[in-house]
């Protein structure tokens, strides 16, 4: 491909804006800016528009630059770099050794007119360049009269690259004494899955790693690593709740997968694309930048989190790219750049196509989470709003389909789901409508009152109270040394942490912990005047955890509905949760969220989660097939 992008210097000829006044036009261009290159195809006659991105280097009077251009053609990326420059006493750019005469100027546009390899002829050639502060266009024209030949069209990218933060090894050291104390002292559930003697040894092996100063990026996999080892699916560094800067520095990058993804048996299968390259849906991603699959997941496995030991399902859909999590905060996108930095901003990616099942590898650009969230807009429709996760329809006029895809009713803005729920409850009892399905599917948790209202509209008769337990924790005398690092949403936390407990708040429990009293659990669920009186069916899947792992373990103890899917996350034995503290690391400012209360069965369970009624085996080739596996098997169920 002939490079075709020029810059000029055009300082000395405008007078009217500040910008030109005091820069040349290769001092104020620095940086990058991307775009698009739209062109006549030589043999098709056809106008095809590629993804661009051309960074300039100007030198030190301004007068010249180094300008390195990256095209994103549909599968293969190409680069050229070269060095343009002015002669402004005698009105002449050069392009390398291509020589331009300055025919015209005027206030925010210029034309240079010289004659240019076009194919395999020299032609005519006229470039128009028009600009402001932050656009760009450049068109080429050849031949007379002028004709069409490619467009330019590109903005400033405003850069956001700072130097990653390098931590001494005292700083590190100081952070994980600060680590250790927080989570030895309040953490309720941090020997749960660890004995003393082997989270110590853990602790060690941590601290050994921390004698030389590091990244910051580099600490952040170890704390992830390690907090991956309590076994806490409420114990994480909060992608949410991450300091501003080091959030900017590490995460807000130009190096986001431009393709979402599920894992189904171990493969990474493709659900959306924003990139050049055409490729199907459902199609199979077997290497990224060399890297196979397998040791990609085996990296991330490192910094999932989950309760228990018996959730590797759900770990491993927590590293899958779905839209929703992908447009908030996804694990893939923070900890696969870290494990694996790329080169260049670019993707080199090996895929198995659905609809051809050949082999492929082909160079995409990498891109920033608002421009991969843009263009999946522009293919998909608008992102999908945690209002949009609940949906309620009849399906043809015999079942009721009931989605809610989220519990988190704290982002809600229309729905109100109390009110939901019994319109829907009564649609189906108006319409005498006997079989009912409710889709849990992606639904990782939230509030507790979503499963204690439905269960209320499943049940026939009086039944236990609802998520029946004990709080749990292990520390309740005063620590208000703590409070130099942590944070929390509740001033009674506060007060608890500089006080300690009040004493009429708890009771011994054992030798480990304390029983958190006079607190209302939930009551018994006693079934609504309208409750549901057909035959119920509940997909869940991997996802499901807090929360919902509370209202399915629920409803499968007291046999509300049948469950069909995927084993859960979540765990029998009880999860840590409640209220939070907000640990933010000194020094790295790295921040943690720590659960407060055990929330304890009253008796002991298995460390196991939910496993469906009826397990349903998803298949790679199902996304492909565009073939709902699960909500088949429930309609098969019904007939």
């Amino acid at each position: 491909m002939n490079k075709v992008f020029l810059t000029i210097t055009i300082a000395i000829f405008l007078t009217a804006t500040a910008f030109a006044q005091t820069k040349t036009f290769f001092q104020a261009s620095e940086g990058t800016w991307k775009g698009t290159l739209e062109y006549s195809d030589y043999t098709s006659s056809k106008r095809v528009t590629m993804n661009t991105l051309i960074t300039y280097k100007p030198s030190a009077d301004g007068n010249s630059a180094e300008t390195f251009t990256i095209y994103d053609d549909f599968g293969k990326i190409y680069k050229s770099n070269g060095t343009d420059k002015i002669d402004v006493g005698v009105k002449k750019f050069f392009e390398d050794k291509t020589e331009f005469q300055i025919e015209s100027i005027e206030e925010g546009k210029i034309v240079l007119i010289g004659r240019v390899q076009d194919g395999n002829m020299v032609e005519p050639t006229r470039k128009t360049i028009t600009y402001t502060k932050d656009t760009l266009t450049i068109l080429k024209e050849t031949r007379t009269p002028w004709t069409f030949r490619n467009v330019y069209t590109l903005k400033r990218v405003i850069e956001n690259k700072q130097p990653e933060v390098i931590l001494s090894a005292q700083q590190l050291q100081e952070d994980f004494a600060v680590l250790k104390k927080t989570l030895v002292t309040i953490h309720p559930g941090i020997y749960r899955y660890n004995t003393r003697e082997s989270l110590e040894k853990d602790f060690n092996e941590l601290q050994s790693k921390l004698q030389n100063s590091m990244s910051e990026s580099e600490f952040f996999i170890l704390i992830s690593q390690f907090l991956n080892k309590l076994n806490c699916g409420h114990t994480y560094a909060n992608f949410y709740n991450q300091d501003s800067k080091l959030r900017e520095r590490l995460f807000n990058q130009r190096n986001y997968l431009p393709f979402y993804f599920q894992i189904i048996d171990g493969k990474f299968i493709i659900t959306n694309n924003a990139s050049s390259k055409t490729i199907s849906t459902g199609s199979e991603i077997i290497k990224i930048n060399g890297i196979e699959v397998a040791k990609i997941i085996e990296k991330l496995l490192t910094v999932t989190k989950a309760d228990g030991n018996s959730t590797l399902e759900h770990r491993l859909n927590s590293i899958s790219l779905s839209r929703n999590e992908a447009e908030s905060y996804a694990l893939f996108d923070w900890y696969f750049p870290l494990f694996f930095p790329l080169k260049d901003e670019i993707y080199t990616i090996e895929a198995i196509d659905f609809a051809t099942k050949k082999e492929t590898k082909f160079q995409i650009l990498a891109m920033t989470k608002s421009e991969r969230t843009e263009e999946m807009g522009k293919r998909y429709g608008k992102s999908p709003t945690y209002d949009d996760g609940w949906k309620f329809k009849i399906q043809d006029g015999k079942t009721g389909y009931l989605k809610i895809d989220n519990s988190i009713t704290w982002r809600l803005k229309t729905i109100k789901f109390e009110k939901f729920l019994a319109d829907a409850f009564a649609e189906l009892r108006t319409k005498n409508i006997k079989n009912l399905i409710i889709d849990l599917r992606g639904n990782g948790g939230g509030s507790m009152d979503i499963g204690f209202e439905l269960s209320k509209y499943l049940a026939q008769e009086k039944l236990a109270p609802y998520a029946e337990g004990r709080r749990l924790v292990r520390n309740v005398i005063a620590q208000p040394e703590l409070l130099k690092n942590i944070s929390t949403y509740s001033d009674e936390l506060k007060v608890a942490l500089q006080n300690g407990v009040p004493a009429q708040m708890f009771r011994k429990f054992d030798d480990e912990y304390f029983e958190i009293v006079g607190r209302e659990n939930y009551p018994a669920v006693q079934p609504y005047p309208n409750n549901f009186q057909g035959k119920t069916f509940i997909i869940a899947d991997s996802s499901n955890a807090s929360a919902t792992f509370q209202f399915l373990d629920y409803v499968k103890t007291n046999k509300l509905a049948k469950i069909v899917g995927q084993t859960t996350g979540g765990n029998k034995q009880g999860i840590n949760g409640g209220n939070y503290f907000f640990l933010s690391l000194p020094n790295s400012k790295i921040e943690i969220d720590i659960p407060v209360y055990f929330q304890s069965p009253l008796k002991i369970q298995k460390d196991e989660s939910v496993v469906p009624d009826i397990l349903v085996k998803k298949q790679a080739d199902d996304i492909g097939s565009n073939f709902d596996r699960e909500l088949e098997t429930v309609k098969k169920m019904f007939k």
